[in-house]
């Protein structure tokens, strides 16, 4: 999943909301493409609540919450594989990238460029439109002319027709925050999966119930057309039903229409008075709290809640760092770039690929006082610091 977006400023807000339909990795370029089954149309106020139930007594949730948060409140030193490569990579392969204009998808393009020259290997690319999906056909069709060994996706979810082209081209995908989508021939990989997200709403639910002390209340702001985001949605009430009996959690749904409008600061602040006893809102990606502080200032409700969310953009930092927001969980684009890469070059040397240790990344609880410590003067997180020298030396390359 891609995330990127600039400081919370209501005047850059609806210009920067109209390019989140590319944001978090294009997941939805023509929707009609995979027939995921979501839909824009729904009701931007249509929202579900969760919450009671729980297998945990309040205080013995709490401990538990925050004993389970622990080893994620420093930062990660660890690569999530650690098997190395029989031996240095065969030199000579093709990867094309199929490319947009995001932002974050230039910085994956920017990394799988570099990763390819370190192993000897070519690199193409071919851009697309995100909101065409005539053109991402088309992308497809010329990786194929190109000769790629290796056709890199980020976010597109695939229909079985494309998947099945590139297969008879002799070629393979490498995806990174594809949801739904079946790892198998020839599909090598999928970093950063609906296990990654599910594993950062867990670990958001663990500060939630422990700084809460178990009796938080929580509207989450959700788009439910972004499927793999169900993840963190999935992974966050699942948590604090399971050890809060005490905390309440309302998920807002929000259409595509609204996001692309800038209206969820305006829905967000909705649903606050609607619900005047929440004193948490959470976001499940970064850019989506773009415009929030402000809308909240703006309705007198600024002090009302504590903003958290999962996958910190640049303006989320910020705001830790200045202490207007609470928590989030760490999240690097450019991390999945180093699965992808150790992907295929585990593909090339034909050995397995373990797609559990690919589909999840390392994360962080980031709150005002971790963040200088977890970022320094960077405006990003990308943690470990050295995770390409630990893949490297997996893949015995200097």
């Amino acid at each position: 999943m891609m995330r990127n977006m600039g400081p919370d400023r209501h005047t850059k807000g609806r210009s920067r909301a109209r390019a989140l339909i590319a944001i978090v990795g294009m997941l939805v370029l023509g929707l009609a493409l995979a027939a995921c089954g979501s839909s824009s149309s729904s009701s931007s106020s249509s929202s579900s609540s969760s919450g009671g139930s729980s297998t945990s007594s309040g205080s013995g949730g709490v401990a538990t919450a925050k004993a389970q948060l622990q080893p994620y409140e420093a930062n990660p030193t660890k690569i999530t594989i650690s098997t190395p490569l029989k031996s240095a990579p065969p030199k000579g392969k093709k990867l094309v990238m199929l490319a947009t204009s995001d932002p974050n998808n230039v910085k994956l393009q920017n990394s799988l460029k570099s990763l390819a020259a370190s192993v000897g290997w070519s690199y193409d690319q071919v851009s697309y439109d995100p909101a065409n999906s005539a053109t991402f056909n088309a992308a497809v069709d010329t990786a194929i002319t190109k000769k790629a060994d290796y056709i890199a996706e980020a976010g597109i979810p695939l229909t079985s027709a494309v998947i099945n082209k590139v297969k008879q081209a002799g070629a393979k995908w490498v995806l990174t925050a594809v949801y739904p989508v079946t790892v198998q021939d020839p599909v090598i990989v999928d970093a950063n999966g609906y296990e990654s997200d599910y594993l950062m709403g867990t670990v958001l639910a663990n500060f939630f119930i422990s700084d809460s002390n178990g009796k938080g209340n929580v509207l989450v702001e959700h788009i439910p057309a972004y499927p793999i985001l169900g993840g963190f949605t999935d992974g966050f009430q699942a948590q604090v039903k399971k050890l809060c009996p005490g905390c309440t959690v309302k998920i807002i749904n929000i259409t595509i229409p609204d996001l692309a409008a800038g209206k969820v600061p305006s829905i967000m602040v909705s649903a606050l008075r609607t619900n005047p006893n929440a004193n948490y809102m959470a976001f499940d990606v970064g850019p989506f709290a773009t415009g929030i502080n402000s809308a909240l200032n703006a309705a007198g409700l600024g002090n009302k809640v504590k903003i958290i969310g999962e996958a910190a953009d640049e303006a989320a930092i910020a705001a830790l760092k200045n202490g207007t927001q609470t928590a989030w969980t760490g999240f690097s684009p450019i991390y999945s770039t180093y699965v992808m890469m150790d992907a295929m070059l585990r593909d090339a040397e034909g050995m397995p690929i373990n797609a559990k240790q690919s589909a999840v990344q390392p994360t962080q609880i980031l709150t005002h006082d971790n963040i200088n410590a977890a970022v320094g003067s960077s405006s990003s997180w990308n943690q470990p610091t050295n995770g390409l020298a630990q893949f490297k030396q997996l893949w015995h390359v200097q």
